[in-house]
């Protein structure tokens, strides 16, 4: 009878070993692309700077807060910032963000194709040129890169070795991300790490906590199978 249930075990331990040992490669081959590869260079760090670009001590705003303040009286938030190396402030009220140049007091927002393009040359480092602009209106077109980060956004394609892209606000004119190939890479590596397949961000999946649990009873199997051995050579000697 022991002989029967040992045969049994063997062939779950071998067609689970088949099903969960092809994951467990998924997992180690993801696994190491995200430990070896710096996360700095993933998120783009060196691909983007101004990012905190302080404001020119020569060049005082000619608009000051009270003129902002009169212009957006619902204002929850008003920022004087340095926007492409010139002061500008940024507004967050109830009808949304604006962008408000501080020398003329015009609202620079929404910004245009040559906006967008001019905010993403001055925070790229590289030499690569403009290959498109294209402005994101529709959820339904926008690529899974951005994730849940809200429309619309203007993405900035550079043609270089890393086919990067940069994504800037309309509303606000601020770079809100930036994507290129090893952190596309990286998102790929990531869904098959955590066995999301479609938002990529579930860590506590349906399809993860079945692997985890069939990898379970792979162990008891050959735990089981492993005493087994072991007891079938004792009755031998």
């Amino acid at each position: 009878m022991s002989r029967k249930i040992s045969f049994k075990v063997r062939q779950w331990h071998k067609w689970l070993s088949l099903i969960i040992g092809a994951q467990v490669l998924l997992w180690l081959a993801s696994g190491v692309y995200m430990v070896v590869i710096n996360l700095d260079f993933i998120h783009g760090d060196h691909l983007v700077r101004n990012m905190t670009s302080a404001l020119e001590d020569n060049a005082p705003p000619a608009v000051v807060f009270a003129d902002v303040l009169s212009e957006y009286p619902e204002a929850s938030e008003i920022a004087l910032v340095s926007w492409t190396g010139q002061p500008a402030y940024r507004v967050q009220s109830p009808t949304g963000a604006h962008l408000v140049n501080a020398m003329t007091g015009l609202e620079i927002s929404p910004l245009t194709e040559a906006d967008a393009i001019s905010v993403a040359r001055y925070h790229y480092t590289r030499a690569g040129k403009i290959k498109s602009a294209t402005l994101l209106v529709e959820q339904a077109d926008a690529p899974s890169e951005i994730q849940s980060r809200k429309l619309p956004l203007w993405r900035i394609d550079f043609s270089d070795a890393g086919s990067t892209a940069l994504y800037v606000s309309p509303d606000d004119g601020s770079l809100i991300t930036r994507r290129h190939t090893y952190w596309r890479i990286f998102d790929f590596a990531w869904m098959l790490h955590i066995m999301d397949y479609e938002e990529r961000a579930d860590v506590n999946n349906t399809l993860l906590r079945i692997a985890a649990g069939l990898g379970m009873v792979l162990s008891i199997l050959g735990t089981w199978l492993l005493f087994f051995s072991f007891k079938r050579r004792r009755g031998a000697i």
